[in-house]
């Protein structure tokens, strides 16, 4: 079985997590971790118990350089995929291919960059277009 954790500082992790829930009606494959939230929070403890599993696991985070990210590092490996840079596209293919044995990550993620669009050149590209 495959899972997806999404994992961020504070709560931006949950509503992304709850958006996917929504939109693909999916809420058993799908956790997420909002780091920081309360003081008390043991994060290293809290992605251990994510992760300890023999799923395999991916982990969406918010950012590269971010320590969310770094703290999952320990346990990258053929199981447990990190990938960096969330957003909803990347999330909604990954979880919609949750069950599919070939899951190409590299070309979800290709795709998924293709989703960022300055829109404010679509609408110049469209001016000259229709000129």
């Amino acid at each position: 079985m495959r899972r997806l954790i999404i994992a961020s500082h504070s709560t931006l992790a949950e509503g992304l997590k709850e958006t996917l829930e929504f939109l693909t009606g999916m809420h058993n494959q799908i956790s997420s971790l909002c780091a920081y939230v309360e003081e008390t929070d043991d994060i290293d403890e809290q992605i251990k118990e994510l992760v300890d599993t023999t799923d395999e696991i991916i982990v969406l985070t918010d950012m590269a350089g971010g320590s969310v990210n770094q703290k999952f590092f320990t346990y990258m490996s053929d199981r447990v995929h990190i990938i960096s840079g969330m957003n909803l596209p990347l999330a909604m293919s990954i979880a919609l291919q949750l069950g599919n044995d070939n899951l190409d990550i590299a070309a979800i993620i290709a795709e998924a960059q293709q989703q960022i669009i300055y829109m404010n050149n679509q609408k110049s590209e469209e001016k000259i277009e229709d000129e």
